[in-house]
């Protein structure tokens, strides 16, 4: 398993994009937060979607995301999980999609 991070800078393609992982059985939900990225010499607003799914789909969501809601600003990332709670766990492996 993965947490799968999305980051852009459009709340509604972020909502947008939840939709179509869920619907596509690549997550079974998804959050959403409004986040403030600062740098030496800038602060901007981003939008973090994040969702855990299964560490074999990274590939396909990587390239669907990036196939239908791609925008310059985005950047894409996923940490391992080492250890989750076993009927959440449970719970992804059946309803998520088979790899």
């Amino acid at each position: 398993m993965i947490l799968f991070n999305i980051i852009q800078s459009d709340e509604k393609k972020a909502e947008e994009m939840s939709s179509f992982l869920i619907q596509n059985a690549y997550a079974l939900q998804t959050h959403i937060d409004v986040n403030t990225l600062l740098t030496v010499d800038s602060k901007k607003k981003t939008i973090r979607l994040f969702f855990i799914t299964k560490a074999l789909l990274y590939s396909n969501i990587e390239k669907d995301i990036k196939d239908r809601f791609f925008s310059d600003d985005m950047i894409i990332y996923a940490t391992p999980i080492s250890h989750i709670n076993e009927e959440f766990g449970e719970i992804h492996r059946a309803k998520i999609k088979v790899v």
